[in-house]
């Protein structure tokens, strides 16, 4: 794999990809977070009692790595034959906890309030039907509007 190919991978929404690129790419991004959190001290979980500034780090992580994650899932969802603006089901309610988590608005697992429970259950909910979907269910089998069969390209 090359840099073009890297580059087209978490930076290019056209397109399909495999369940195999999704996983390499998924798990490329989870190192980098994973990284960049302990080269930086920054929890996975920050909570309102932290410094800003370390919610703020962790806020910049996650804004930082979302729209790679937007890319592998819109060419994941392009391969079911489905449409990229499904991934906005997942984002929405993700993007509001990063916020509220960067604001000491949420994060404290000991006084989470209801919208703070629904957004949580919400975002797992559909993450855990997100990786299902695209992580072990094939593709569209042969070409479909958004490119060809990647099974049968790569033969």
């Amino acid at each position: 794999m090359n840099i073009e190919d890297v580059r087209r991978l978490f930076l290019n929404p056209e397109g399909r990809i495999g369940r195999a690129a999704f996983w390499l790419g998924w798990l490329s991004l989870l190192c980098v977070e994973a990284a960049l959190r302990f080269a930086l001290g920054v929890p996975f979980t920050p909570t309102p009692e932290d410094p800003f500034s370390v919610r703020l780090l962790s806020f910049l992580i996650d804004a930082g790595l979302l729209y790679p994650e937007i890319v592998i899932m819109v060419k994941r969802l392009h391969d079911r034959n489905r449409s990229g603006d499904l991934v906005g089901w997942l984002i929405v309610p993700y993007s509001v906890l990063m916020i509220t988590n960067l604001l000491g608005m949420s994060g404290d697992p000991e006084h989470m309030g209801v919208v703070e429970t629904l957004l949580l259950i919400a975002t797992t909910v559909i993450a855990l039907a997100f990786m299902v979907d695209l992580g072990f269910r094939r593709g569209t089998h042969g070409d479909n509007q958004y490119g060809p069969d990647t099974l049968r390209s790569h033969t």
